[in-house]
């Protein structure tokens, strides 16, 4: 929609009168006299106004559809786990103040799976603040353990093992994944909360390679994927229009009435 602002006098009096007409698709005009203009031209610093806030970017959470992987390439198996990467993790924001963590070990043969060799979890990891979380929608046959040791790879606050439940002891019994289960707090959890320990570490995963060795295999920083979202640069230049267009009406104004 073109909106055109201009200025046409009308009469002159003692006290004289201005005339503003606003020209809207088809031509239809609707005049704007005295008070009128000035509630429109403050309609129209409002609106610049908002899209202009619109477009700063403020502390929030990440948007849903966010997406990290992490690679598990780092080898602290006894004797080696064999070739990296051994599995990828991946972390989805599917609802706001919700992550989805999903591991899938790499498809070999023989089949690489997750054991209980007390050389830490199933999946160990480390959030911003360590919160009490809620796990919810774990993959059957694994259970929350809470703060654990993943030898190599150092100290982590938060795990899930299987354990006594559908692995273990050591590598006799293994489960072959994939895990999943999300994650959430009071305050609401995002992807960016997932963070390294202090050796650098993201996540540690207490696996069996292909070649029968056990031991722990870790990941490093991964690779963030934010939805597509329209820029805000967009709403900026909306908002700078209008505020341009406001601006000019004022100044026309007021040369005109200068002119009288």
């Amino acid at each position: 929609m073109a909106i055109r602002l201009h200025l046409a006098p009308v009469f002159k009096t003692s006290h004289f009168t201005r005339s503003l007409s606003r020209s809207i698709g088809g031509g239809v005009r609707y005049p704007l006299q005295g008070k009128g203009f000035f509630i429109m031209l403050k309609r129209l610093f409002f609106l610049s106004s908002v899209c202009l806030l619109a477009s700063v970017p403020f502390a929030k959470a990440d948007a849903i559809g966010t997406t990290a992987v992490f690679q598990l390439t780092l080898d602290g198996c006894t004797g080696t786990c064999g070739t990296s990467p051994f599995g990828t993790i991946t972390l989805v924001q599917t609802a706001t103040g919700v992550v989805t963590v999903t591991e899938t070990l790499k498809a070999t043969t023989p089949a690489e799976g997750f054991v209980a060799t007390g050389a830490g979890k199933s999946l160990d990891w480390n959030l911003t603040g360590n919160p009490a979380i809620t796990i919810g929608f774990l993959t059957p046959g694994f259970a929350s353990t809470g703060a654990t040791s993943a030898s190599t790879f150092g100290s982590f606050e938060y795990s899930v093992s299987c354990a006594g439940i559908s692995c273990g002891p050591g590598a006799s019994v293994t489960n072959p994944g994939p895990l999943s289960f999300t994650v959430t707090d009071g305050a609401g959890v995002n992807v960016s909360n997932f963070i390294g320990n202090a050796g650098g570490f993201f996540f540690a995963s207490d696996i069996i390679g292909a070649n029968g060795n056990t031991g722990n295999v870790g990941s490093g920083a991964g690779t963030v994927t934010p939805p597509s979202v329209p820029e805000p640069s967009s709403l900026l230049l909306f908002g700078t229009g209008l505020a341009a267009a406001a601006g000019l009406a004022r100044r026309r104004m007021v040369s005109a009435i200068k002119g009288n």
